[in-house]
This record gives C-alpha cells, structure tokens and sequence, in this order.
C-alpha cells in the first residue's frame, strides 16, 4: 500500500536571505541539516523514508545550495530556528551531518525546548583541533581551486570525504558518489562566502554536558580521525548518548550507506 505524502517547497524570507526548503510527510517534525559545501539533496535516500513517519523537514544553509548568502551578520543556528518558525514548527527531531552537526549543537544548547531528540552525523565540533592528514588534504583542495582546477577539486572532496581518506574509490555506491561530486561541484562554483556567521557563546564544545535530550552520535569508520575522535568526545559528554559506528562508511553515511544509516536513524526516533 502506497502512503500519500504531502510534499511542499518554497522560500522562507528571514534574517536577511531567503531560504530554500523542502518538507515532507506528515506527523512529529524531523529537521536535516547538510553539511558544508553539500545542500538538500543530500537527503534524498532519507526524505522518503523518513517521510512515512514524520514530517521531514530539510533546506538549503545559507550561502549553498539554492539560498544566498545574503546581508548582514548572521548565526546558522538563528537560521534554523527562522526556517522552522516560518513552517509553524515548535519542536523537532534534529539531524545533523559534520558542519550541520555542529548547527545542531548551538541550537540544542540554544533553545533546548526545540529539540526532542538529537542526531550527530560525522558532526564537527568548534576548537578540536584538526589532524594533519586533514590539514593537509583540504589545502590541495584550496590549491586546485585557486589555480583554477576545479574538476581536480571536486574529485579530491570526493576522495576525502565520500571514499574516506586513503582508501579506494567507492564503486559500490557509484550514483550516490556522482550525487555528491555534482552538489560539492555547484558549491565551488558558488560565490566566496566573505560574511562568516558569529557562534554561540559560550562554544558547544565548553558545554556539551548542558545538552539534555536524547543523542546519538554516528560515525564512519573509514573517515578521519579528528571526526572519529569526536565522536568519541560527543558520546562521553553528552549525558546519556549513544554512539555508532558503520564501519564501512566514511564522512557522508547517509549517502554511503543510507539504509544501514536509516535503520539506525528510525530505530533511535521510535523508540518511548
């Protein structure tokens, strides 16, 4: 049997840009945030699914994506909160993917009363230092832009983050890999962002006891160590939190290995 989803997108005018969204499904609110240089369509293999039992909200983070950068100074997680407030949202289930990890630190630490359960996907985390192996890969990236190789860039982002760091091409997840080097290949076309957003401070890093609802960290098993290393940091000091592991994924899991992640996913919401 075929279940109806009321699926709806558009643009949500806030904070100085307009905002590209997507929701879908019906039910408890779950919200999805991409990661750096990524956008919505990242979620593709979730949003359906996920869309069976709740109504599943993604958009576009400022600057990427579909949604300028726009004027004046900023916070991603005051964005979030405007996307949501503009949909009638109170409370959500919150998914974040590496930088989209870190967005749902500040807003569950900004407005605990908003989240009703957390997820940290390969989740960064302001002030952990970043390994060298990372360091210096993501400068080659920087070199091929500047010099104008940009096809080279978005192979090595693939190499680095859909792959895993030293490890072979993935040719098992053939189609989703092509789907991540199109999103990362429109983001280096994009406009330099020149307007970083202000943080929240006290850092999510200095008060992650803070963060009472429900958590599970996931991580990759084949990404790099710093992501693996917070994960592990996330897990201890988030009260109660859980922490997977896939194995045979690298930074992206949701697109690597998407039902393993979705199991994992609807597995924790589920749950009383």
């Amino acid at each position: 049997m075929e279940i109806d989803l009321v699926t709806q997108s558009g643009w949500i005018e806030a904070n100085g840009t307009r905002f590209y969204y997507e929701a879908q499904g019906t039910g408890e609110p779950l919200l999805l945030i991409h990661g750096l240089n990524l956008d919505t369509r990242m979620w593709e293999r979730q949003a359906a699914v996920f869309a069976q039992f709740y109504r599943v909200i993604r958009f576009d983070l400022r600057g990427m994506g579909r949604t300028p950068i726009g004027e004046g100074p900023y916070t991603v997680y005051g964005d979030t909160r405007a996307v949501l407030e503009g949909l009638g949202v109170e409370r959500a289930h919150v998914v974040g993917l590496s930088f989209g990890g870190m967005v749902a630190q500040e807003f569950a630490l900004a407005w605990p009363e908003m989240v009703k359960r957390l997820v940290l996907v390969s989740s960064g985390l302001l002030g952990h230092p970043r390994s060298e192996r990372r360091q210096r890969d993501a400068g080659r990236i920087a070199e091929l832009i500047e010099s104008g190789s940009r096809e080279e860039a978005v192979e090595l982002a693939a190499r680095m983050w859909f792959d895993g760091p030293d490890q072979p091409v993935n040719t098992e997840a053939g189609e989703a890999r092509e789907n991540f080097r199109q999103m990362t290949a429109h983001a280096y076309s994009l406009p330099p962002v020149t307007q970083m957003p202000a943080w929240l401070s006290p850092l999510p890093k200095d008060r992650l006891e803070e963060i009472k609802v429900p958590t599970l960290v996931i991580a990759g098993g084949r990404d790099y160590e710093d992501f693996l290393q917070i994960a592990d940091e996330l897990a201890a000091r988030i009260s109660g939190a859980e922490k997977a592991v896939l194995e045979a994924s690298a930074h992206i899991p949701p697109m690597d290995q998407p039902e393993a992640f979705n199991r994992l996913v609807l597995d924790f919401l589920g749950r009383k």
